[in-house]
């Protein structure tokens, strides 16, 4: 169950929190409220497709998302870029914490015994294998555009790379899921050709005549962190799968 809950929140904190909605959460309280309502939805939906009785738990869940948003969105105004990478850290173990409390509290039932529950036709897809797969996938998307960018910009400054909402995302994005995909694939070696398109840039040489030149499209330790988080969860899905999983 938590597996399924992490799934939930990725996509209802990341995956759905469009960029909209993240100035509107910054304008008003009704943008927090919001947001906290597509969670709740979002964690409803995951567990009503192989837990139906447990949905008053995910409503806790949500509902509590939605109040640790309300504190973080207008008690807490950070005054550096570190300070925001700090904040974000804390609201992420906090929701993580509750997640992890509410499944232990009410012992909430593995996956094993899940499969064999109402939904026949999709319980049976929701394996641990393609769980863990498509946690790590989403992770590498919205997720890992979002903590990158707070924790570069809270090691090495504001100006180290651009805020929010602005610069290049989709990218990376890519980058980070191919990358992932030949890692798992066994494909080691076509890791560096996959991070070349977005930093080769042709130049005008002499004449008719044209060069190439690399030149790097974001901050150094961006990429770096980014490639790390994507052959580690390429590996992480490789060695489950191999153990059985």
């Amino acid at each position: 169950m938590f597996a399924i809950l992490t799934l939930a929140h990725l996509l209802g904190d990341y995956t759905l929190q469009f960029n909209a909605l993240v100035r509107w959460k910054m304008r008003s309280i009704w943008g927090v409220f919001a947001h906290g309502g597509i969670v709740t939805l979002t964690t409803l939906a995951c567990v009503l497709m192989v837990a139906p009785a447990w949905w008053p738990y995910a409503l806790f869940i949500g509902v509590t998302h939605t109040l640790v948003d309300i504190v973080r969105a207008r008690l807490i105004h950070p005054r550096s870029p570190r300070e925001d990478l700090v904040w974000l850290l804390l609201d992420q173990g906090v929701h993580l914490a509750i997640i992890a409390t509410t499944v232990l509290a009410t012992q909430a039932p593995n996956l094993v015994v899940l499969r064999g529950s109402v939904v026949r036709a999709i319980v049976p897809l929701v394996t641990p294998k393609v769980l863990l797969s498509l946690i790590g996938y989403i992770l590498l998307l919205q997720p890992a555009w979002v903590m990158l960018r707070y924790i570069i910009r809270g090691i090495y400054g504001a100006d180290a790379v651009p805020h929010l909402g602005s610069g290049e995302k989709y990218g990376p994005m890519l980058e980070r899921v191919l990358i992932a995909t030949f890692v798992l694939t066994g494909h080691f070696y076509l890791v560096p050709l996959v991070l070349l398109p977005r930093r080769l840039n042709a130049v005008q040489i002499q004449g008719n005549s044209v060069g190439v030149m690399m030149q790097l499209t974001t901050h150094w330790a961006e990429t770096f962190l980014g490639v790390l988080l994507a052959m580690a969860v390429g590996l992480g899905i490789k060695i489950f799968s191999l153990g059985g999983f």
